[in-house]
């Protein structure tokens, strides 16, 4: 419950940053950095560490590491530390779909995979690949439970490989 209340102020306080009218950009992220820091001292345990940029056309603006990466080690966190990204993938994949799906009329959610990606993109069962959309690869209706736990035992895959996992998975 904390995580969820911690990360919608976060979201709320960085639409107001850089939603509101004042001019002085470096100030805004001054206050940025001051709320994150006051953020991550506001814990009931301890708190790992997280990666902030802002990108503003095309241009890295600010970049910064908060907290520690290892709890154990108490090793701290640069704007160049990589995490897994985990379920939020789930929603920048989502609003990509919808980003593209308002451009071209020729797929939407209900578009069959196969007319997307192929005819040789294949299930294991027929009925699968026949009917599986895009609107139930993201409710996650296909029946592919285990796919996440073969993905995460198998590092720097490429999107081949990947496919085939998927048909392994199904």
């Amino acid at each position: 419950m904390k995580v969820a209340m911690i990360a919608t102020t976060w979201w709320l306080f960085t639409g107001l940053v850089f939603a509101t009218a004042s001019p002085d950009l470096q100030q805004r992220l001054q206050d940025l950095d001051t709320f994150i820091q006051n953020l991550m001292t506001c814990k009931s345990r301890p708190v790992v560490g997280l990666t902030v940029s802002v990108v503003k056309d095309g241009q890295t603006i600010f970049a910064k590491g908060y907290g520690q990466r290892d709890l154990q080690t108490g090793q701290a966190v640069d704007n160049r530390t990589l995490f897994g990204v985990g379920s939020i993938s789930k929603s920048f994949t989502s609003a990509l779909l919808a980003a593209i799906l308002g451009e071209r009329e020729d797929v939407s959610w209900d578009t069959v995979l196969t007319d997307i990606l192929g005819p040789s993109f294949r299930f294991r069962d027929q009925f699968r690949t026949e009917e599986a959309t895009l609107r139930d690869l993201l409710g996650h209706k296909t029946g592919l439970e285990n796919l996440g736990f073969v993905i995460r035992m198998v590092e720097n895959i490429d999107r081949s490989e990947l496919a085939r996992l998927v048909v392994v998975a199904s």
